[in-house]
């Protein structure tokens, strides 16, 4: 459940944003903005409703990755350790 720390939801999927081996990139999350800086094989992971997946957009750029979200729903943003890093 949102803002309770609690892994409850069973029908939600990781989905793995990653910075290639020697490379920086930044990661940003629409429409809320959040931003995240990654290097040399850094990663983030989003947290999102299964049914959600197909609605989600996710554009390639040469310096990072923009991930449009379906809003509003619940999402995480989870650090490598598996830890809440932010909230969409």
């Amino acid at each position: 459940m949102h803002g309770t720390g609690e892994d409850t939801m069973d029908d939600t999927v990781l989905l793995k944003f990653a910075a290639a081996p020697g490379s920086t990139i930044s990661v940003g999350f629409e429409p809320i903005g959040s931003t995240f800086s990654l290097s040399d094989g850094d990663f983030v992971h989003l947290r999102t409703p299964a049914a959600n997946v197909g609605k989600i957009e996710v554009v390639v750029w040469p310096n990072g990755i923009s991930v449009e979200v379906p809003y509003p729903d619940e999402y995480a943003i989870l650090n490598r350790d598996g830890d809440v890093i932010d909230w969409l």
